[in-house]
């Protein structure tokens, strides 16, 4: 059997990230569920530290126009990712 112990996840939003980010913790909690959904649907999920703060200004947007998620969960995945970056 394989141990996933190693293995890093995507921070799960708390109280703590939203006021470091000022984003509302209900906003957060939205883009990590829709991160987790969706971005797994087509490719492995890139952790948000892997990616630079510019960057994922750019990804995000084509990443939700390729899954065709609305607009509001795009800005909610794109608040978790940021908010996770700080931490």
């Amino acid at each position: 059997m394989v141990s996933c112990a190693g293995l890093k996840q995507a921070p799960v939003p708390s109280a703590d990230m939203a006021a470091r980010s000022g984003k509302r913790l209900e906003t957060l909690q939205h883009g990590h569920a829709v991160f987790l959904a969706q971005c797994t649907r087509c490719h492995e999920a890139k952790l948000p530290e892997t990616i630079s703060h510019k960057d994922w200004h750019l990804v995000v947007p084509g990443m939700a126009w390729n899954a065709g998620i609305s607009k509001a969960d795009e800005k909610a995945v794109l608040a978790y990712l940021l908010a996770a970056k700080q931490g």
